[in-house]
């Protein structure tokens, strides 16, 4: 495939690694860094989510704008959403002024909005979310070094205009964190993950839908997903996978990445399909490492157009828009096979299904 077709791809030749000023298998903490104006035209945020032995869940995001809005103004916010074991949640959302650009390095991940901030310090992360009387403050320490899919950058159509780029800058960490809600304190501890996203498509008119997976599994870590394009792009697949362990990255070829989707229905809530198996297999070193996702139950199921007022979701589906997302809960399995001998390893997971297109039964190049 040439650079200049009306396709979709993931960035990897040596051109691209120079035109972005970056380098193969070596990704530096300037790159966590703000990678865009922050202005129309554009969006980026930094997203962590905190996964805790009691059972809480908290996700703390940045935003260069209010959310994904890419054709609106600057408008620095900072969102949390903390889910507790008993399935309660609690979210808010604190935003400055709009047309104010926000406050972030360039060399380093060095993000502030209003009270909050996330940064970066030494190879490890400090975040802080103090809003709405809401104090949650966290040291993110890092169990495996900054990655990125090759360049980080899947470009579409021609001339390499339009972008999404993609940095996992922690893909596994530990945290020690402080929850402070109405004088209440809690200490927690736990996993974590951090990363940073940007670009200047509205990822519907470029992305026809995705399967995003993570897993912590017997001391390793598993980054997955199967991408793929818009009709316009020929609905191609590109597969992302990262296998890490004892602090270390395997360097596997994303190339030679084999998904396989079974036991696929239609979702009783999206009407769309749903594969209950998902797996994942890579080769490296003569190892072979099988990841199986095993659907059991949706935590979160919702056409994304119900979010909207009656007059813009009435908008959407005229103009063909049915936003889907999916979030699962099941069993993450892990296989390795060397020698002709297996070792099996599974752990509960989730995951997650993004649809942006209108169609009902997948269709991947």
């Amino acid at each position: 495939m040439t650079e200049s077709q009306n396709d979709s791809m993931l960035a990897l030749s040596d051109k691209l690694y120079n035109n972005l000023g970056i380098k193969k298998n070596n990704v530096e903490t300037w790159e966590d860094g703000i990678r865009t104006t922050g202005k129309k035209g554009t969006y980026e945020w930094w997203y962590t989510d905190t996964e805790f032995e009691d059972g809480t869940t908290i996700v703390v995001v940045f935003y260069t704008k209010f959310g994904f809005d890419i054709q609106g103004p600057s408008r620095p916010t900072v969102s949390i959403d903390i889910t507790y074991p008993n399935g309660t949640k609690l979210s808010k959302t604190a935003s400055e002024e709009k047309n104010k650009l926000i406050d972030a390095s360039k060399e380093k991940c060095d993000v502030k909005v209003k009270h909050s901030y996330l940064k970066y310090i030494n190879g490890d992360y400090e975040l802080l979310y103090n809003e709405d009387g809401i104090e949650f403050k966290a040291k993110m320490t890092s169990r495996l070094p900054m990655w990125r899919p090759e360049t980080g950058h899947m470009y579409f159509g021609k001339k390499n205009k339009d972008y999404f780029a993609w940095l996992p800058a922690q893909p596994s960490c530990t945290i020690k964190g402080e929850l402070k809600i109405d004088g209440q304190v809690k200490n927690l501890s736990g996993i974590g993950y951090h990363d940073h996203n940007w670009g200047n498509i509205p990822m519907n008119k470029v992305m026809n839908h995705w399967y995003w997976c993570r897993a912590n599994i017997g001391g390793y870590t598993i980054i997955a997903s199967d991408i793929i394009s818009e009709k316009k792009y020929g609905y191609k697949r590109t597969p992302i996978f990262m296998l890490g362990k004892d602090g270390r990255i395997f360097d596997l070829d994303l190339t030679k990445t084999v998904i396989m989707r079974d036991d696929t229905k239609e979702h009783e809530v999206t009407g769309k399909f749903i594969d209950n198996h998902l797996t994942f297999v890579q080769h490296y070193e003569g190892v072979e490492y099988k990841i199986e996702f095993i659907r059991e139950k949706d935590i979160v199921a919702v056409h994304m157009l119900d979010m909207l007022p009656k007059f813009k979701k009435a908008i959407a589906k005229l103009l063909g828009l049915n936003p889907t997302y999916l979030r699962i809960l099941g069993t993450v399995r892990l296989t390795i096979t060397k020698n002709g001998k297996e070792e099996i390893l599974e752990h509960e997971g989730l995951w997650e299904q993004m649809f942006f297109g209108n169609n009902k039964h997948a269709i991947i190049n």
